[in-house]
């Protein structure tokens, strides 16, 4: 009888420790709530050295039971094997998400809520502003970007309530890429259908070009855009500008204009081009790690005086020496020229290939 105990004890205890080793090894995510509408995700563990935390967590919203094909914007950082991610925007009230943490070839997926939509607010929403700010724009601009002053339903055909006319006030059609994206719940991106500005794609070649080279256009926006709150309402706003040559060159970072925060301060590290560039590659094309090191710094990027000047602002101090500004291959202007890569190119190299264009150290103060 004690045999028989003693091997029961034995066969228990290989149970207990077989369950509590898979358990304890299983890949988990969880949501940090104490902001409900700027979580923070973390997934774990991570054991995949050989890819970027971008590429294991990604989070995407749901609209009328779809998940979206544009991850969050956000920040990415990784402490031991654990990977956290913090969107980059407040999440707007009422919306869900699908966090998705990819290891070898499986999928863990965690569905995450935000608080309840209020139905008593009722506000009037600005057109806060329009990217490119500029008003000479390039004959092969892609992309606009609308910010709004409150939060919007992420619409996908909210582009239909955009339209564009040319200086008779006739309306410009078959202009939008039929599927509006947003940034988030504050910010639309209008993007050009690609066959009306790349050569070589054939769409509606009967209706010629969208823009003409000393011409002036309207770029406006409806009151039929449809607010988060049902109650509140979209003020109309109409953005003039005049069309100039188009650019075909490759954006530079201009290194001797680069603003060197001081060690321990909160000071803003100021990046400048030497042309004006696309707002959505800048809020998710760069980075800011410790030296020699995956720590990413947590903060967020505003724009400066114009489109050529960007700032980043840390969430905490600067109390390291030295830091590494990261430029991924997407960071383009608004025409699609990207720092290492023109828009209108037929060759492939090698050096497209890397998810990281250009690489800059620089010491704090």
């Amino acid at each position: 009888m004690k045999g028989k105990t003693t091997v029961n004890l034995k066969h228990l205890f290989m149970l207990f420790f077989i369950f509590s080793y898979n358990f304890s090894y299983s890949q988990e995510i969880q949501v940090d709530v104490k902001r409900s509408n700027k979580p923070l995700f973390k997934a774990f563990p991570a054991h995949e050295n050989d890819k970027q935390p971008s590429d294991l967590l990604k989070v995407f919203m749901i609209q009328e039971g779809k998940e979206s094909q544009t991850p969050l914007l956000g920040t990415y950082s990784k402490a031991e094997d654990t990977i956290f991610f913090e969107p980059q925007f407040e999440l707007g009230d009422g919306l869900s998400f699908n966090a998705h943490f990819y290891y070898k070839n499986d999928t863990v997926k965690v569905l995450y809520k935000t608080q309840p939509i209020d139905f008593n607010i009722n506000k009037e929403i600005a057109v806060r502003e329009i990217y490119p700010r500029n008003n000479k724009i390039p004959k092969n601009i892609l992309t606009f970007y609308v910010e709004f002053s409150e939060p919007m339903l992420e619409d996908e055909s909210a582009f239909r309530y955009v339209n564009l006319y040319n200086e008779n006030k006739e309306v410009v059609p078959h202009v939008w890429l039929n599927k509006s994206r947003w940034i988030s719940d504050r910010i639309l991106m209008l993007m050009i259908h690609p066959g009306r500005v790349k050569s070589g794609i054939k769409y509606y070649d009967n209706l010629g070009d969208v823009f003409y080279v000393g011409k002036k256009y309207h770029l406006e926006i409806t009151d039929k855009l449809k607010p988060l709150h049902k109650n509140s309402k979209v003020k109309p706003f109409i953005k003039e500008f005049e069309i100039v040559e188009p650019t075909a060159s490759c954006p530079k970072v201009l290194q001797n204009k680069l603003s060197i925060p001081r060690r321990n301060s909160k000071e803003k590290l100021k990046i400048a081009f030497d042309k004006p560039m696309d707002l959505y590659t800048i809020l998710g094309g760069i980075s800011i790690n410790i030296y020699n090191t995956d720590i990413n710094i947590q903060g967020k990027f505003i724009s400066g005086s114009d489109d050529t000047e960007w700032y980043f602002v840390p969430d905490k101090p600067w109390t390291e020496k030295k830091y590494t500004l990261i430029f991924n291959k997407y960071v383009s202007d608004p025409s699609g020229n990207g720092i290492i890569k023109p828009f209108e190119t037929t060759k492939i190299k090698k050096l497209y290939t890397k998810d990281i264009a250009k690489v800059l150290n620089f010491r704090t103060n």
